[in-house]
């Protein structure tokens, strides 16, 4: 499979993905009236649609990583232009990391 559908492949999934994050977050954010009585919404319990949510968020992440791996000479121009100190861009590369992992590892210590 050549780059492009690649590319166009991993958008759609995160676009999809996201819909999905986002439409969860929705309903479990008006829990009160969508789970009123503790009945499901569209057939699904509370604890479902955190599962949905919970789940899409972990495969937007995935789809993002790749998306940045299929990327990185774009992101590396751009940093590159934008910074012209080595030192600088490698702090800033550095603390890109370190706020990503800040995101991801407390979910290893959620399960």
């Amino acid at each position: 499979m050549n780059r492009l559908k690649t590319n166009i492949i991993i958008d759609i999934l995160m676009l999809v993905s996201f819909a999905a994050m986002s439409f969860s977050g929705f309903v479990l954010q008006m829990r009160r009236v969508f789970f009123a009585n503790r009945s499901p919404f569209m057939g699904m319990s509370r604890h479902t649609w955190s599962d949905i949510h919970l789940w899409s968020a972990i495969v937007v992440l995935v789809l993002l990583v790749l998306h940045l791996v299929l990327h990185w000479k774009a992101v590396d121009g751009f940093f590159k232009k934008s910074i012209a100190s080595p030192a600088v861009r490698y702090a800033v590369y550095l603390l890109l990391v370190v706020l990503a992992l800040v995101t991801v590892v407390p979910w290893f210590f959620a399960f």
